[in-house]
């Protein structure tokens, strides 16, 4: 079997699984970026935080994050309400529903490394992280220099 292959089987045994796991904790709809923005709003609590910050946090467009708070506005984990300093502005806040999931998404978080990253060593998660952004950087160039439509905004 090649590599691109042991990588695919893999991947999607691990996104399987973290899924799986996900649902044992209840939180199966935010083992992705819902669930890293329910993070983000829980770290930041004192602040207020606007879609623009979701983009930067996550790494997308506009239109994703606009469409991932619509979302999780209608699953009722977040809602928005106008900025205190400016009225013009509206802020993305936690419901008691999306508090709620921070315990269980932290609970998710741990289960997930307990089970199935035991035995890898930090230095290997270092060089897997240099290697996933050496990866985006590939893809990123080939996209603009061959003009590609391939689509990885979630990256």
């Amino acid at each position: 079997m090649s590599h691109m292959a042991d990588f695919r089987q893999v991947f999607h045994q691990l996104e399987y699984l973290s899924d799986e796991i996900a649902k044992q904790h209840g939180v199966e709809h935010l083992a992705g970026p819902q669930g890293h923005v329910l993070v983000f709003l829980g770290k930041n609590q004192d602040k207020e935080i606007f879609v623009k910050d979701i983009e930067a946090k996550l790494k997308i467009s506009k239109s994703v994050a606009s469409n991932l708070v619509k979302r999780m506005e209608k699953n009722g984990f977040i809602k928005t309400v106008p900025s205190r300093k400016d009225k013009r502005y509206k802020q993305v806040v936690m419901t008691e529903l999306g508090q709620g999931k921070l315990e269980p998404l932290g609970n998710w978080h741990e289960d997930l490394f307990r089970h199935l990253f035991v035995g890898i060593a930090h230095e290997d998660f270092e060089a897997m992280s240099r290697l996933i952004q050496q990866l985006k950087e590939n893809i990123r160039k080939y996209k603009e220099d061959y003009h590609a439509e391939t689509s990885i905004e979630a990256l």
